[in-house]
């Protein structure tokens, strides 16, 4: 069986939102002082998706879409430095328009169609000659794998189309020329958290509105090593094991190790790029909760990576494998339960120009007894960023 998702009547971009970028950047470049600057970027694009259902349904999508972001950012002098972005998502398909200023975010993927935000208003604090810096505000922060997907099993904010940001505090250490330790303590609001932390996790307990992130990285060759990545996570009672409608709490806690190495093939500029990351959380919920069967979930996640780096100039290509066990619930690349295979081609044709084409096929693992068969979900798009 075979039916069609009944998409509502395609109106225009909400330009009012373009209007408002533009004349923000307008108004900046003119009263900007030199220790000041302006950034930003324009992504727009094509995406279409096919999804088969437990039952064998099948339904499918597509709608063209954007997300703009412009950014102010300046020293304040005495070693202090500020950070202000402005955000929206805009689809074709969107029925409303939003701009949205609260301290938890409106669905997992951050942002929904036809919303704004402020996704970054930071103050950071980086004495000259000083080995560490501190940031408090709202910001970005992602440690995805140095390869063509950049895909993260956890802390990885505003990918693709999306708008996603974390509150809280960042601090920075690197005493000498290779490894830097960051320490991130993440609020997140009873009514929700601002990225992609997935149920049953749930901070309407007290003791669980701030979270902690630990990254030691380096991206000091050694070899043919070109990044070395340990993260661990840790949010207390906001784990839910049996559902959030269960007043029961744990503790979740979670350790990725994430790494990518390269090898040039031949003379030329093409280089070899393979990418690998492991997640392991000793805490899950039940599959009761996650809906994929019964007893205790797994966590163990793994995904990797071959690419070819300058295969052209400019032009990169990418395969990657993952697969997530139910039990894993904090990426925004990768659902829990999922096994995903990607291809993605990038075209960076100037410095302010990047096409980008990718084709996707997502298979739920573990099912329920009753489930008939995995959901899939197949999906493209074709898209481009202008950065300026």
């Amino acid at each position: 069986m075979r039916t069609r998702r009944a998409l509502p009547a395609r109106r225009p971009y909400p330009f009012a939102w373009l209007a408002v970028t533009l004349l923000a950047l307008v108004t900046a470049d003119a009263t900007a002082a030199d220790a000041w600057k302006t950034s930003g970027d324009m992504r727009f694009g094509y995406v279409a998706s096919e999804t088969r259902s437990r039952s064998g349904t099948e339904s499918d999508a597509d709608s063209l879409r954007a997300r703009l972001r412009f950014r102010l950012q300046g020293e304040l002098g005495g070693g202090w430095h500020f950070s202000g972005r402005v955000a929206a998502r805009l689809d074709g398909d969107q029925d409303s328009e939003e701009f949205w200023m609260r301290t938890w975010a409106p669905g997992p993927a951050g942002l929904e169609n036809g919303q704004g935000t402020i996704d970054e208003a930071w103050l950071e604090y980086r004495p000259a000659e000083a080995p560490w810096s501190v940031r408090v505000g709202r910001f970005q922060a992602a440690w995805g794998l140095d390869d063509v997907m950049k895909k993260s099993l956890d802390q990885n904010d505003s990918t693709n189309f999306d708008v996603t940001w974390t509150d809280g505090a960042w601090l920075q250490w690197r005493p000498g020329d290779d490894w830097t330790t960051h320490l991130v303590l993440r609020h997140n609001d009873r009514r929700g958290p601002t990225g992609t932390l997935r149920r049953p996790l749930e901070f309407s307990d007290s003791g669980s509105r701030l979270g902690m992130l630990a990254v030691l990285e380096s991206k000091t060759p050694i070899g043919p090593l070109i990044q070395r990545v340990v993260t661990v996570n840790w949010l207390p009672s906001a784990l839910h094991p049996y559902g959030v409608a269960d007043a029961r709490t744990e503790d979740y806690f979670a350790v990725t190790a994430k790494a990518t190495a390269q090898w040039r093939l031949g003379d030329g500029e093409t280089r070899l790029r393979l990418g690998g990351e492991l997640g392991y959380a000793p805490n899950t919920p039940r599959r009761e909760a996650m809906n994929s069967g019964s007893g205790s979930s797994d966590s163990l996640s793994w995904q990797a990576s071959l690419n070819f780096m300058d295969i052209l100039p400019g032009h990169n290509f990418g395969i990657v494998y993952g697969r997530v066990a139910d039990g894993w619930l904090l990426s925004s690349d990768f659902r829990p339960n999922d096994e995903l295979i990607e291809a993605r081609w990038v075209w960076q044709a100037t410095q302010a120009w990047q096409l980008d084409a990718r084709l996707r096929r997502r298979k739920e693992i573990d099912l329920p007894a009753a489930a008939a068969g995995p959901r899939r979900d197949d999906d493209l798009y074709v898209r481009a960023t202008w950065r300026f």
